[in-house]
């Protein structure tokens, strides 16, 4: 793991020190190119009654078991990380090492809302991506999205001044949407002292769209916002999932029965660190 966290960290940097980075004005983040979600990594154990990855999805190779004990999020079958990459994707990025912003009961780093295998679905053209940030004197974060070969689909700067917590980075109308059936990953880094630079904080996912069956599609009709999580987590559509909650919950910061779900949403998925912090408003 140390090996491969590291050999990731070089290649960020190497392609931070290149020309396309020397700019200090520079806007534009292109992520490593060899930056892909894990070859032993082909799904992710869920722990929780919120999430239930898809059938066919097993834990890291590496790792024994790997059934879901839950009932709320369940990985539709057959959905799977993207068979050509390799190594690099993490849902917990880089840490953001200025000591005064470091918070000892927070986690430093940004973190990825994702099941462990980086890798969700979405029904969305236009899918909500959930992430958390850590403390930091950044101004901006830069969001990027490419498809599977390496091509930019989308990117654009996010506000993040003085924002601790979950954020929701909702992809806007002027975003390509994305195609049934296609993989694209994302990333997100945090612009440290207005610039990017070979510290730059990041964290990259991975998320491909898929076209709801009849029955899905008629239960994602549902009003009660907590039912429709509950039906989208049932059909294995993690984004969708964790993006409806999240905006139920938010509305209802009180509510012991959403804090419950939204807490074993995320044990779920091995994010019980963050199951505490703020839930920010979106970014659209």
């Amino acid at each position: 793991m140390k090996r491969r966290y590291l050999a990731s960290t070089l290649s960020v940097i190497a392609l931070i020190a290149s020309s396309a980075w020397t700019s200090a004005h520079a806007v534009t983040f292109t992520p490593p190119t060899n930056s892909g979600s894990p070859s032993q990594a082909t799904g992710g154990a869920s722990r929780g009654n919120m999430f239930t990855p898809p059938a066919g999805k097993g834990a890291p190779r590496q790792a024994t078991g790997g059934a879901s004990r839950g009932n709320l999020f369940t990985p539709a079958p057959g959905k799977g990380t993207p068979q050509q990459a390799t190594g690099g994707a993490s849902r917990v990025g880089t840490y953001y090492l200025n000591p005064s912003t470091v918070s000892t009961t927070e986690p430093a780093a940004l973190i990825a809302l994702l099941p462990q295998s980086f890798y969700g679905t979405t029904v969305s053209e236009r899918p909500t991506i959930l992430v958390y940030l850590p403390a930091s004197n950044a101004q901006e974060a830069v969001f990027s999205l490419k498809d599977e070969a390496g091509n930019m689909q989308h990117q654009m700067n996010i506000p993040v001044a003085g924002k601790t917590g979950v954020i929701a980075i909702k992809l806007p109308a002027n975003a390509p949407a994305l195609t049934v059936g296609k993989n694209y990953q994302w990333f997100l880094a945090l612009k440290v002292d207005g610039q990017l630079s070979p510290s730059t904080p990041y964290v990259n996912g991975w998320v491909q769209r898929i076209q709801p069956g009849a029955k899905l599609a008629t239960a994602m009709q549902e009003q009660d916002a907590l039912k429709r999580a509950t039906t989208l987590g049932k059909n294995g559509v993690w984004y969708d999932c964790v993006a409806t909650l999240a905006t139920v919950y938010t509305a209802q910061p009180s509510n012991a029965t959403l804090r419950k779900q939204w807490e074993e949403l995320l044990s779920s998925v091995s994010l019980k660190e963050i199951v505490t912090a703020n839930l920010l408003a979106s970014t659209n």
